[in-house]
C-alpha cells in the first residue's frame, strides 16, 4: 500500500507539472486529473469518493476559463480514471448507490469532451463527435462493472451456499451419531432404574454406558475436525464393513442379511446405506424399544442397486412409531434428501405389527 500512494503521489505531481509551466488557468483541468487519478488509484470507492471526483469534474467542465485547449493535455487521464470509479462503485457498492453514483460518475466521463468540444466554433459537430467517442468506452466499462458485481453475487451466494450445506452436514452428522447414542444411553438408564439392584448386570451397564459416552465423543471429535481440516477435506464416509460393529451395541443384535454377498460399491453408497440402517435402529431405540426380532437386510440387483432394509417385527403399541420426542422428527426427512440426492428413495411405514424402513440407492451397475 505504501508503495502504490508514493507511485499515486508521483504520478499526480507529474500531472500538475506542466500546469506551473503554463497559464494559471491550467491548474483547473490538471487539479481535476490529479484527484480523479488519486481517488481511483488510492482509496476503496465509497459513495463520496466517486461523487467528489465526478463532482469537480463537472465543475471544471462548467467554468473553466481561459485557453480550452490546453484541457486536451489532461482529459485522457482523467477520463481514464473515472472509468475507473465508475468501475468500482458499481461492482462495490450497495444497489441503491451503485446506481446512482454509477450515473454521477458515467455522466461525467461523458461530460469531459464536451470540456473542449463546446467552445470550438461548430460546437454541435464537435460535442456529438464528442459524446460518441466517449459513449463506447463508457458503455463498455458499465457492462464490465455489472458483469463483476454479478460474479461477486454468485460467488458470495456459493460461499453461503456451502457455509449452510457444511452445517447441515454437521447437524446430520451430531443427529446420526451422537443422538443415536445418547438415546441407547438412555434407555439403558431407564430399563436400569425398572430392573432390581445386580452387581454383575450393573458393572456390564455401566461399561456400555463408558463405551457409548466414548463413541459419543469421538464422533463429536470427529465432527469438529472436519470442520477445522483444509478446504477440500469431507467428513468420514462409514463403509458396510461397519455394520457389525454398529448391530453389535444392541442388547439384543440386529440380524443382518445379504452383506457376504454385495459387490464393490461406491463409498457414497455404502455410506449412505449405513445411515440408512444407523438412523432406522435409532427410531427403533427411541420409538420401539420393546420390540424384538430386529433385521437389517441387504440386496443389490445389476440395474435396481442396492435395497436396505431395516424392520423390526413387534410386539409394539400400535402407535409407537408414530410418537416422537420433542423437537425430534427430521432424522428421516435428512435421510430422504440426501438419498433423493443420489437419485435414490427411501420410504418408512408400518410393516405388519411393527416397521420398516427401506432405501433404494443406484449403484452404476
Amino acid at each position: 500500500m505504501t508503495a502504490r500512494r508514493a507511485l499515486t503521489a508521483a504520478a499526480a505531481a507529474l500531472l500538475l507539472l506542466p500546469a506551473a509551466l503554463g497559464p494559471w488557468t491550467a491548474w483547473f483541468p490538471a487539479a481535476a486529473a490529479a484527484l480523479a487519478l488519486a481517488l481511483a488509484v488510492l482509496r476503496p470507492p465509497p459513495a463520496p469518493t466517486a461523487v467528489a471526483a465526478a463532482l469537480v469534474s463537472l465543475a471544471v467542465d462548467a467554468g473553466l476559463p481561459g485557453d480550452h485547449g490546453l484541457a486536451l493535455l489532461w482529459m485522457p487521464v482523467e477520463f481514464a480514471a473515472l472509468l475507473a470509479l465508475l468501475v468500482r462503485s458499481v461492482r462495490r457498492l450497495t444497489e441503491r448507490r451503485a446506481w446512482a453514483v454509477g450515473a454521477l460518475t458515467a455522466a461525467a466521463a461523458l461530460a469531459l469532451p464536451l470540456r473542449f468540444a463546446l467552445r470550438q466554433p461548430h460546437p454541435a459537430d464537435a460535442s456529438v463527435a464528442g459524446l460518441l467517442l466517449a459513449a463506447v468506452p463508457v458503455a463498455a466499462a458499465l457492462g464490465a462493472a455489472l458483469h463483476l458485481r454479478g460474479q461477486d453475487a454468485r460467488r458470495t451466494r456459493a460461499v453461503r451456499d456451502a457455509r449452510r450445506e457444511q452445517r447441515l452436514a454437521v447437524a446430520r452428522d451430531l443427529h446420526d451419531y451422537v443422538a443415536h447414542e445418547l438415546t441407547g444411553i438412555l434407555l439403558e438408564v431407564q430399563a436400569a432404574q425398572v430392573g432390581g439392584y445386580d452387581q454383575a448386570e450393573n458393572t456390564r451397564l455401566l461399561t456400555r454406558l463408558e463405551a457409548a459416552g466414548q463413541r459419543a465423543l469421538a464422533s463429536m471429535d470427529q465432527t469438529l475436525d472436519t470442520l477445522r481440516a483444509p478446504d477440500g477435506v469431507g467428513p468420514r464416509r462409514h463403509t458396510l464393513a461397519e455394520l457389525p460393529a454398529l448391530l453389535d451395541r444392541f442388547p439384543d443384535r440386529p440380524a443382518l442379511h445379504g452383506v457376504a454377498e454385495l459387490p464393490a460399491l461406491p463409498p457414497v453408497v455404502e455410506d449412505a446405506a449405513y445411515r440408512v440402517a444407523l438412523e432406522a435402529l435409532t427410531n427403533i431405540r427411541r420409538h420401539a424399544p420393546a420390540a424384538d426380532r430386529i433385521a437389517v437386510a441387504l440386496a443389490h440387483r445389476p440395474g435396481a442397486g442396492l435395497t436396505v432394509t431395516v424392520t423390526d417385527s413387534g410386539p409394539a403399541h400400535p402407535r409407537a412409531h408414530s410418537r416422537a420426542r420433542p423437537g425430534g422428527g427430521t432424522g428421516l426427512a435428512a435421510l430422504r434428501t440426501r438419498i433423493a440426492d443420489l437419485g435414490g428413495e427411501l420410504t418408512a411405514g408400518p410393516h405388519g405389527a411393527g416397521w420398516q424402513v427401506a432405501a433404494t440407492l443406484p449403484t452404476g451397475g
